[in-house]
């Protein structure tokens, strides 16, 4: 049984012999209620001030039967107590131990800033990407509740370059900074910014007017939740068959099917090649929306006689499986 559980039952059972006791004195002695619930709390408390008024012989065995269950009660909520403070801090001690053991060992990252609403379907899109990720939170009763998820946490202030620090950011891939408020993220974006310089900044904009603020700040990408809304919902009415393949392609699982952006390495069979000969889409079921040059504009729907290079970042859609194969491929 939990421990949380055991506390309730036996707190139940010694207001249970509280009443009990007052009741009894009452009935057995015919004191006022203030009297039985004085004597009953001072023997069951074992304090020994004396009778209130004398006991009649059924009084005096009432009070010993009292007296036995009131020991055992009271025993049993300290052990019981004792037993979960033990248990909560060396749990407290251990799993926090563990947890900044696997931080420390964190490199190319990703580090999230506020698990609100919007962090936390961030947290389950990086889960299902399974990428490496640290949340930092200030909210304790959230952050334990991540932790019991499984989750990296750090409990502190993102704004606070000691836990950005702790966080690994000089190591970091990419930092989110999706708190509810816009100065924050703007101070976040500038104290990462300041300690990685090749550090990619995500920053989350409530007002319409932070974006320049938060670009100014290091922000290498401003989104704002209320413009993507807002543009979703004229688009759901506008082009509904529009949205919901979006909606299936990048929000939900139903469908196998997913946006990736993939990088060519060098020495990676794709480079060199023609589109057309990379059996990119027989191969892997993949379609090539884009490509981004490592030097030079974006590239869309290229045709098959783009010469593919080191360097290039591809847009692709396709299957999940045709894409973890072409990234396997693109990398080797």
């Amino acid at each position: 049984m939990p421990i949380r559980i055991r506390i309730y039952l036996l707190l139940a059972a010694l207001a249970a012999l509280i009443v009990g006791g007052t009741v009894g004195y009452r009935l057995l002695e015919g004191w006022s209620w203030f009297d039985g619930l004085y004597m009953t709390v001072i023997t069951l408390a074992t304090i020994g001030y004396g009778e209130v008024h004398p006991l009649t012989t059924a009084g005096r065995a009432f009070t010993l039967v009292l007296i036995v269950f009131g020991v055992a009660v009271f025993g049993f909520v300290i052990s019981t107590l004792t037993q979960s403070l033990i248990e909560s801090e060396f749990a407290n001690r251990f799993g926090r131990r563990k947890v900044f053991k696997s931080i420390d060992q964190l490199k190319q990252h990703y580090i999230l800033c506020g698990a609100g609403k919007v962090g936390m379907r961030i947290i389950e899109e990086m889960k299902r990407k399974a990428v490496d990720f640290v949340v930092i939170e200030r909210d304790e009763d959230v952050a334990e509740k991540l932790l019991t998820q499984g989750h990296l946490v750090l409990i502190g202030d993102a704004t606070d370059e000691t836990v950005l620090q702790g966080a690994r950011v000089e190591h970091a891939l990419a930092l989110i900074t999706a708190a509810s408020s816009d100065p924050e993220n703007v101070y976040i974006s500038l104290t990462a910014r300041g300690m990685n310089p090749n550090l990619y900044i995500v920053s989350r904009a409530t007002d319409l007017y932070a974006e320049k603020q938060l670009v100014r700040a290091g922000a290498n990408r401003v989104i704002s939740p209320t413009i993507i809304a807002s543009h979703r919902m004229a688009q759901a009415a506008l082009s509904p068959a529009v949205a919901d393949f979006i909606e299936l392609t990048t929000m939900t699982e139903s469908l196998d099917l997913s946006f990736e952006q993939i990088l060519i390495s060098a020495g990676s069979r794709l480079d060199g090649v023609k589109l057309k000969d990379s059996s990119i889409r027989s191969e892997h079921n993949a379609i090539i929306v884009s490509i981004t040059p490592q030097e030079g504009a974006m590239v869309f729907n290229p045709d098959g006689e783009y010469q593919l290079k080191a360097g290039d970042l591809l847009i692709a859609i396709g299957t999940h499986a045709g894409m973890s194969q072409l990234a396997k491929i693109a990398g080797a």
